[in-house]
């Protein structure tokens, strides 16, 4: 009776790693967005954490404004990755692929996020532009760099 409990339990452990690996298998870590979705994975890679992160962009002929913040007004970690997710109505509808140019800014300490997005400029650090040809379906890695002393950089990879 003992050894029939056994194999049970045994069987039971070997059914339940086989389905954890199948389902790693089938449903990724990472986010892979629809056809009518870009992903942006904004990888921070400095030296400090940092208040928030503020990005203004341009969609071809459209111009934005978004950011991101710790709900619970921490800092956001110094090695984080962020996924932004936009979709062709919040882009408006534009064709598969077009030219998309960010300006990040680091706002070097936690304050409330605005609607507006301005913040004081002393604890404000201004990146270089990047601009690419954006196409929906795919996602983009940009990792930021540097600290507040010598500022910051953007690279899309």
């Amino acid at each position: 009776m003992k050894k029939k409990i056994i194999g049970i339990i045994v069987a039971i452990v070997i059914v339940l790693g086989l389905s954890l690996v199948v389902y790693n298998q089938i449903i990724p870590d990472e986010y892979v967005p629809t056809d009518d979705e870009i992903a942006l994975h904004l990888q921070l890679d400095t030296e400090e954490d940092v208040g928030l992160l503020v990005y203004d962009y341009r969609a071809d002929s459209y111009e934005y404004s978004g950011g991101i913040s710790n709900a619970d007004g921490s800092l956001i970690q110094h090695d984080s990755d962020n996924i932004v997710v936009w979709n062709r109505e919040e882009l408006n509808h534009l064709s598969d692929s077009f030219e998309l140019s960010m300006q990040f800014r680091i706002i070097t300490e936690y304050v409330a996020p605005n609607y507006e997005n301005v913040y004081p400029d002393d604890i404000t650090k201004y990146l270089e532009p990047i601009t690419w040809e954006a196409h929906f379906g795919e996602s983009y890695f940009i990792t930021i760099t540097g600290d507040k002393t010598n500022g910051y950089q953007a690279v899309l990879n």
